[in-house]
């Protein structure tokens, strides 16, 4: 008789987590299992990318992902007014807390969320955070299994964690699943009495994937007319991703007068903000925003240079997808990219701030034989993270 699976997560945007889940839902031995996906809600371009052998379940909550000035009229349309009820709650008392309020919009959000009538051997939640929570707190399991996908440090410094409710999940689960080595040091400075249930597992792409639709011709031709020399980034476009330092180092190489258009692909709250900042910077040509795509290779296939400016990360997909791609990468140097990039030889890795990334850049466009040398050493890796699905298979079948 097949194992009944449980994947929890809150949508499927074009983040480095959601690629990792639909990565390893492909990787599923379905002859074995079978598998639920419980969504918040169902947004996302990538939802399509769903392997068919998946149960998709109906959304725990419509509307999660999108703001209250837009889910508004479509829930009163609806008549989902105590979701509506829910929303305006949330937003309102989280401004009384620290951060993001995760701790008081989750004491809202439990009372609507149902549980699910299955019972399953193991339940897995995919994310930080709500997901876990729900899982540990609302799910029947034999087995439950949360994911860090952070540096906990970071994130409780930003107001954004819940040390009360993070250790209320982590007791009640029987392994944490963490993508980094960093990130598992920082869970463990934090919960020292759950450091034996924490495992690293990296998050994985595929390839094989990634270069097939790198060749998306039509893509390419919409920009092919880019003749300045070519900066991509994939990144959400919030401030610990860096956007900020990417905007001023954009700026600074225009100063310098270097030739380049910075591409950016990616959505989030601060995309707004960032259009009206290169305008008045003057640099609004080169600083482009594309906004999400639902198939970035192509862009990256193209770019000069590949740079991630984070100013924190676990195990950074987009960065493995640039690998895959053997671009010429500069990434900051913070503890998660010193495990996936070697310095001066996989890429570079340079100071996390606008000087740094800046003459990072100016080495590489500088230097064809530098860039060549880095793309031709990232091509000859091989067997990249491929002991990761074992590690996963481990903890879902002891």
């Amino acid at each position: 008789m097949k194992k009944q699976l449980l994947f929890v997560t809150q949508y499927l945007h074009t983040g480095g987590i959601e690629k990792s889940l639909l990565t390893l839902l492909s990787d599923i031995n379905y002859d074995e299992y079978d598998v639920d996906l419980l969504l918040f809600d169902h947004s996302g371009v990538l939802f399509k990318f769903i392997p068919p052998q998946v149960n998709i379940q109906p959304p725990l909550f419509e509307t999660f992902s999108t703001s209250l000035l837009y889910a508004a009229p479509e829930l009163i349309r609806k008549g989902k007014f105590r979701l509506l009820t829910v929303k305006i709650l949330a937003a309102s008392l989280s401004k009384f807390s620290k951060g993001i309020g995760t701790g008081i919009r989750w004491k809202v959000y439990r009372h609507i969320l149902k549980s699910p009538k299955k019972h399953y051997d193991v339940a897995i939640s995919y994310i930080d955070f709500f997901c876990n929570y729900y899982v540990t707190e609302l799910v029947s399991a034999n087995k439950k299994i949360v994911y860090n996908h952070m540096d906990y440090a970071y994130s409780q410094g930003k107001g954004c964690a819940c040390p009360k409710l993070e250790r209320k999940s982590f007791s009640k689960c029987n392994y944490i699943v963490t993508v980094a080595e960093s990130s598992k040091k920082s869970l463990e400075s934090h919960f020292p009495e759950f450091s034996k249930k924490i495992h690293v597992i990296h998050n994985r792409i595929s390839p094989t994937t990634v270069h097939s639709l790198s060749n998306d011709q039509e893509v390419i031709k919409d920009i092919q007319h880019i003749k300045n020399f070519k900066i991509v980034t994939v990144a959400r476009l919030v401030e610990e991703k860096g956007v900020f330092l990417a905007l001023k180092a954009c700026q600074m190489l225009i100063y310098r007068g270097y030739e380049i258009s910075w591409i950016f692909i990616g959505n989030g709250p601060l995309m707004e903000e960032l259009r009206i900042k290169s305008k008045d910077m003057g640099i609004e040509k080169n600083f482009i925003l594309l906004g999400e795509k639902e198939n970035p290779y192509p862009y990256m296939q193209i770019c000069d240079i590949y740079v991630q400016p984070s100013k924190t990360e676990a195990h950074c997909v987009a960065v493995e997808e640039a690998i895959a791609l053997a671009c010429p990468i500069i990434v900051t140097d913070i503890p998660a990219f010193n495990d996936q990039i070697q310095h001066e030889d996989t890429g570079f890795i340079v100071k996390a701030n606008v000087e740094g990334i800046v003459e990072g850049i100016c080495k590489l466009i500088n230097s064809k034989q530098l860039r060549e040398k880095l793309s031709t050493n990232l091509m000859n890796l091989s067997g990249r993270n491929h002991e990761e699905l074992e590690k996963f298979n481990r903890l879902i079948s002891s």
